[in-house]
């Protein structure tokens, strides 16, 4: 067996794999496949070779995230895939080993994937490290407050629109949210706009304070329309209000909506009717994360200048072995600094999956330490919650 990297030449059995493994016995149009091939950085899409036979595929797409409001570089993980006659024989395992060696060598610290299945990637140091939650009911439900007044809503083209939501997406990231940024219109519409959506930008007086894409779809039956939200992003409760507005005014256009929240809202709160036949509320698991290299991740972070902090921590880290060293962390004038050596005492002790969490802010300290997945000195409980606060991410990017 060989792993090395995919090329153009491979393309036509690329297309054969994928559509047979993703496409549900359809076969991509052409349209949407050039357009997702030639977004590929080929360099990074790694093969897996029988006798010169490509029979696996573990593609890393080149991401820019914010993480605690710092602008981390992020391998984001796609088209896992296997022809099933050589399924069941390690091909993803080794791929997946050498994926970590080579975002390593990127500089990508952190890594984010879309399971098939949780159980899968957390024997490989992946762990859920956000939530997904939306309603589905009809706009009539939609409960507002009594002369609720919406922010001015503008539609922007989606030639504009890279223009118009990269700013504000970059102040909630430093502010606010863990989230893409994308550096290319292209990019950006590739991942976020289909070719009928609409794009509103929320503007109180002359700031904009959020924005959503929507898209109408038809749904069996007569009369069924529904108005779906790809997107959704807010900086006040005004502005959340103004977006629930909006679906209020689909009351007699459609039939429902499906609308994604933030995690940080109690969306029962906007709703009228909160039986099961008025509202239906799902939560689910969102992506997973991966710590690819906990020194330089750490490192990378920025700190308040106030903040003074010395402590020791040991990762248990079987697929990523730079992982697993015992480090001493110093933190002085907002910045980390890593030192790995054999100290006597251990301030924290945990595995990948957890610091994961604690890294993004998925999960505070506390949660961790009650579900027994860190080990920690009491003295440094309160200093370790104030370098690691919880902090939601926004992630509808899908790759």
């Amino acid at each position: 067996m060989t792993i090395k990297c995919l090329s153009k030449e491979h393309e036509p059995i690329l297309r054969d794999l994928w559509d047979y493994c993703f496409g549900g016995g359809e076969r991509t149009n052409d349209e949407d496949w050039n357009s997702y091939f030639s977004q590929l950085d080929l360099d990074n899409c790694l093969g897996y070779f029988v006798d010169n036979e490509l029979v696996s595929t573990y593609v890393i797409q080149h991401f820019k995230m914010f993480v605690r409001g710092n602008l981390l570089k992020m391998g984001g993980i796609a088209a896992v895939a296997t022809y099933p006659q050589y399924r069941k024989q390690k091909q993803v395992t080794a791929l997946l080993i050498k994926s970590l060696k080579v975002m390593r060598k990127n500089k990508e610290f952190i890594s984010v994937l879309y399971p098939f299945k949780y159980s899968f990637y957390r024997r490989y140091g992946y762990e859920n490290c956000a939530d997904f939650s939306w309603v589905i009911a009809n706009p009539r439900n939609i409960l507002l407050p009594k002369n609720f007044k919406p922010l001015s809503l503008k539609e922007i083209s989606h030639d504009d629109s890279f223009d118009v939501i990269m700013p504000f997406r970059k102040k909630i990231g430093k502010e606010k949210y863990n989230l893409v940024l994308f550096d290319t219109p292209k990019e950006w519409k590739f991942h976020n706009l289909k070719k009928h959506s609409k794009l509103f930008v929320i503007q109180d007086s002359d700031e904009t304070v959020g924005y959503f894409i929507t898209n109408l779809k038809k749904m069996p039956g007569d009369w069924n329309v529904r108005l779906e939200f790809r997107d959704a992003l807010v900086d006040t409760m005004q502005a959340r209000l103004t977006v629930l507005d909006y679906i209020k005014k689909h009351t007699d256009q459609t039939k429902d909506f499906d609308f994604k929240f933030m995690g940080d809202e109690n969306p029962l709160d906007f709703f009228d009717n909160l039986w099961e036949d008025g509202i239906k509320y799902h939560v689910s698991g969102g992506p997973m994360f991966r710590v690819v290299d906990i020194e330089k991740a750490i490192e990378s972070l920025e700190f308040a200048e106030k903040l003074a902090a010395n402590f020791s921590i040991q990762i248990e880290d079987e697929y990523a072995p730079w992982n697993s060293d015992r480090m001493e962390i110093s933190i002085s004038q907002g910045k980390a600094s890593v030192i790995r050596k054999d100290a006597k005492d251990i301030d924290m002790l945990t595995d990948i999956k957890a610091f994961t969490q604690l890294f993004v802010g998925y999960r505070s300290l506390n949660e961790l330490i009650e579900i027994g997945k860190i080990k920690i000195a009491n003295h440094k409980i309160e200093i370790f919650n104030e370098i690691f606060p919880k902090v939601k991410t926004r992630l509808r990017t899908f790759f």
